[in-house]
């Protein structure tokens, strides 16, 4: 095979990854539909005398005192379900520092395959929420993420003790193994199955959170790291094309006018079953993806190289991490809580639910889907038009447009309640969060190589996941503490402002090392 025909199917495999990793944009298509199934329905007392008035009775519901307390604990019942989010995101950018290891090791093709496996594994287990076998699998998966945590602070605790002088050492990591399956078994006998909806936010939480988040970081860093090594003077560019389709993997998952969309499937399908498909389709696309995957065989030596243990004793690592989480921060948020965000505000705009009655303010509520889907267009074409832009003007003009642009729309974003202003909004966050990902793995690859990226560009990605939670919880406290969104959309802003200064520091800091070096 020719060198051209290699880098064709070496972009076509990152782009078929890409586009079903995108998927986990599409998470707050199942918030709605998850709270009706997890948690009993939240009525009024007004409701409930209404109910007996008219005979109906509920086999089971949360009784409160008024509309406002209603309203509140379902915003913190669907925050509960958010966290699988979070969760996630945090799965998929912890992964990524080991992921990025094991590609820079075996290669794009074994990496992304067991992304794959754990992705759609995740997915598939999901689907079965009816079964105690999923509630005992979420029980191991949380235990064995404990398991390891200890293991890990053991030896961070004693890696400069001498062995030979205290030989408990060598028996401790067994111990602390053994104690914690004793413990799990223990626990799972007591508890597990038996708590109703806690069960159903653990099976949540491991599977659609922590499994599928560790398939996402294994098959994520692959196809940019490969098509990073094919096009070396085209990274911008060709990073931009591999993550677009990332946002074009949302788009297709979550627009309700696509006759294959989760979003329609939903309309007539149980969101349980929706898992065990989706699972599938995440299986076979991405092990199909990940055979199209291989590094150059003839990779020119950068200039500079550097192993991830040197990245990190580096002050260019940290100002790049500060400068993705707050990037990813701003488009997290947003991405985290759109739907129900654009619903609540066109509702608004309307009267109000109670003034329009339950019909009424459901169908203008689901037309918040709409901005979805915007967002997930502009984020994949923003993947390829900043990557264009910083080959052609330089990464810190880049990214100093990006943050401005960001910030700015974050601080009106509260302020908008229309179709058409939400759908520009969602567009231009999008458009910024999408340059993200094409811009922080070319830097990343400029600062200290393309040789150990796949490491590199695992450790920078942490942020992101950090970003996820933190941006998550800010956007639950704000909206639970003032009812609005906007508290925490102008802490985005603010951080964009401040990344903006810090692309412009890093930029001056490297033209006077390279004056010093002359």
């Amino acid at each position: 095979m020719n060198r051209s025909s290699a880098r064709a199917r070496v972009l076509i495999g990152a782009i078929l990854i890409q586009l079903i990793l995108g998927t986990v944009y599409g998470y707050s298509i199942f918030w709605r539909p998850l709270d009706a199934r997890v948690f009993p329905p939240v009525v009024t007392e007004m409701e409930v005398q209404e109910m007996e008035m008219r005979g109906e009775y509920l086999h089971e519901m949360t009784v409160v005192a008024d509309e406002a307390t209603k309203k509140r604990r379902q915003t913190e019942q669907q925050g509960y379900l958010k966290y699988a989010f979070s969760i996630c995101i945090l799965s998929f950018a912890g992964t990524m520092v080991l992921a990025g290891r094991v590609q820079d090791l075996k290669g794009p093709r074994f990496t992304a395959t067991i992304g794959g496996v754990l992705l759609g594994g995740g997915f598939l287990a999901a689907g079965l929420l009816n079964t105690f076998v999923v509630f005992y699998l979420a029980h191991a998966l949380f235990a064995g993420m404990v398991t390891l945590l200890l293991l890990a602070l053991y030896h961070m605790a004693t890696r400069d003790m001498n062995p030979k002088t205290m030989p408990l050492l060598h028996d401790a990591p067994r111990a602390i193994t053994v104690a914690c399956v004793v413990a799990a078994v223990l626990l799972g006998q007591r508890y597990v199955g038996r708590l109703g909806e806690l069960d159903e936010l653990f099976v949540l939480w491991g599977t659609v959170g922590f499994l599928a988040g560790a398939g996402i970081g294994f098959a994520y860093v692959c196809p940019i790291a490969a098509l990073i090594k094919w096009f070396p003077k085209r990274k911008g560019l060709v990073s931009g094309l591999a993550v677009a389709g990332f946002g074009f993997g949302a788009y297709i998952f979550s627009h309700p006018q696509l006759p294959f969309s989760a979003e329609n499937y939903l309309r007539n399908h149980d969101v349980v079953s929706l898992f065990t498909l989706h699972g599938l389709v995440c299986l076979v696309a991405v092990a199909l993806g990940a055979t199209l995957l291989s590094n150059p065989p003839d990779t020119a030596p950068a200039r500079l190289e550097s192993a991830w243990q040197d990245t990190l004793r580096r002050p260019a690592f940290y100002i790049l991490w500060l400068m993705f989480f707050s990037g990813a921060m701003a488009g997290l948020m947003v991405i985290g809580i759109l739907k129900g965000f654009a619903g609540d505000q066109l509702v608004g705009a309307a009267g109000g639910a109670a003034a329009l009655g339950d019909a009424r303010a459901k169908e203008i509520f689901d037309r918040g889907v709409t901005a979805v889907g915007w967002l997930a267009v502009f984020n994949a074409l923003g993947r390829i038009a900043w990557g264009m832009v910083s080959d052609r003007v330089g990464r810190t003009v880049a990214f100093v447009a990006m943050f401005l642009v960001q910030a700015a729309m974050m601080f009106v974003l509260g302020g908008l309640d229309t179709e058409v202003s939400l759908a520009v909004g969602a567009s231009i966050v999008g458009f910024n969060f999408g340059g993200n990902f094409a811009l922080f793995p070319s830097a990343t690859a400029d600062l200290f190589g393309a040789k150990n990226l796949g490491a590199n560009y695992g450790w920078v990605f942490t942020s992101y996941g950090i970003a996820g939670v933190v941006g998550i919880m800010v956007g639950n406290a704000a909206k639970t503490a003032t009812g609005s969104y906007a508290a925490a959309f102008s802490l985005a802003g603010i951080l964009c402002v401040i990344s903006a200064g810090l692309a412009i520091g890093m930029h001056l800091q490297r033209r006077r090392a390279a004056a010093v070096a002359v």
